[in-house]
């Protein structure tokens, strides 16, 4: 099962968003929030997507998450430390015990390509909720 998913920033309106696409399921979700970062974002989808996995009882099947955030694909694979964010590290961990029967792949993909596919339609979503005021 695919899960695209993405965070953004606007210091215009100083609040962010986030989102999630799972394309088997034709499944667009995304909101926002004030305070916050762009990694904040970007580890909020990925918490959403995975609860939204384990509150739905989807298939055990397994999951391939894919983000341009080296931020959290990186710290996932063992690549960087959790350092800051760890309210949302602690989140992660949680969610993550509700999936042990699922394999999870951490995928880094490139954003803001221009190329119309699952990571351009979560980064529109993302983009449109933290600048929605």
């Amino acid at each position: 099962m695919d899960i695209y998913t993405d965070g953004a920033y606007s210091s215009k309106t100083e609040k962010g968003g986030w989102a999630f696409y799972m394309p088997d399921y034709k499944m667009r979700v995304c909101g926002s929030d004030s305070n916050t970062t762009n990694n904040r974002m970007e580890l909020t989808a990925v918490i959403k997507a995975l609860e939204f996995v384990v509150d739905s009882n989807l298939p055990d099947k397994e999951l391939n998450i894919y983000s341009d955030s080296n931020y959290v694909v990186q710290t996932m694979l063992g690549n960087f430390s959790k350092k800051t964010n760890m309210d949302l590290w602690d989140k992660l961990d949680l969610v993550l015990d509700g999936l042990i029967a699922k394999q999870i792949i951490w995928n880094h993909i490139k954003g803001h390509t221009g190329e119309k596919n699952g990571n351009y339609i979560v980064d529109l979503l993302a983009n449109l909720t933290s600048q929605h005021i």
